[in-house]
């Protein structure tokens, strides 16, 4: 009895054909193992879930994912042949627990995690053209530009920008587009006490929240003036000098902000004798993100 033990690239299996295997007197074990560290906790209503996607056709389920209490997934299990002969990538992505029994149940678009199968192995990311945070920056500028009057609160709003001026503003974030699993959102911390300045996938154009703004033109770029709608804890216009801010990665579950933050990417401590309309740069922390493999194997005995 001969066995040969391969981690096959999907071009080498099609080159062989599933005939090969249905029709001969090889026996085969073909399965999927996956490794994945790092996923953020989800609420009781969503899931993530594990899917082969090619370039021209929809995707194939293939199961439910339950991460443990730090976030990580291994499991090694059989898969049809049928489906790795065919698998170009791999996907994560968060689902609603009501829609898994659903009959026409497909992948959406909240992708958290993918990566395309190259010799077998898929290394899985954030994003398209995600490799690391190293190279990113950001900055904030503390600034009321829906105040109307700049003078009576300098200090009581914060922009991720790096320059404010009349004909260009300039984006204070370098960091990546990711998948639309993801989302980043701002925040401020005033007396231990936080606040979401709001979501944003895009970090040059508006957020998802100005609940806290007054009523005069925004700018189009993340950010919140705290002059209006004080929550409890919190007495409005604020002072935002000697407070501190964060930047997080969020999973992208369709709220506008969050009540805490989920993995803080940039913090900064704002000076107490910080400046109105100057940028200050933020600290990027030495974080560990999602991340992971999936790997095709293929037993064949004859």
């Amino acid at each position: 009895m001969k066995k040969l033990f391969l981690i096959l690239a999907v071009s080498m299996i099609s080159f062989w054909g599933c005939e090969y295997f249905e029709n001969s007197t090889t026996i085969n074990s073909s399965s999927l193992e996956l490794n994945i560290t790092g996923l953020p906790k989800l609420n009781d209503t969503l899931t993530y879930v594990a899917w082969f996607d090619t370039d021209d056709r929809p995707p194939v389920f293939i199961k439910q994912l339950s991460p443990n209490s730090q976030g990580d997934v291994f499991f090694k299990e059989e898969q049809k042949l049928a489906y790795l002969d065919s698998a170009q990538i791999f996907l994560v992505t968060v689902e609603r627990k009501s829609q898994l029994t659903a009959t026409n149940f497909t992948a959406s678009s909240r992708i958290v995690l993918s990566g395309r199968f190259v010799n077998g192995l898929c290394n899985l990311s954030l994003g398209e053209t995600f490799k690391d945070f190293s190279q990113t920056s950001a900055k904030y500028t503390l600034y009321t530009p829906t105040d109307g009057n700049l003078a009576s609160n300098p200090y009581g709003g914060i922009w991720f920008v790096d320059s404010v001026d009349v004909n260009k503003t300039v984006a204070g974030l370098n960091i990546p587009l990711l998948f639309a699993g993801w989302i980043y959102e701002g925040w401020i911390e005033v007396n231990g006490n936080k606040l979401s300045t709001g979501r944003f996938r895009n970090p040059k154009a508006a957020d998802l929240f100005n609940g806290y703004s007054a009523t005069a033109a925004s700018i189009p770029f993340p950010g919140e003036d705290f002059i209006n709608n004080a929550p409890s804890g919190f007495t409005f216009p604020l002072n935002l000098r000697g407070a501190k801010s964060f930047v997080s990665l969020e999973i992208n579950d369709g709220s506008t902000r969050g009540n805490t933050p989920g993995l803080v990417l940039y913090e900064a401590n704002i000076p107490a004798d910080a400046v109105s309309q100057k940028s200050y740069s933020m600290t990027l922390k030495n974080v560990s993100y999602p991340k992971g493999s999936a790997v095709i194997k293929v037993d064949l005995v004859k």
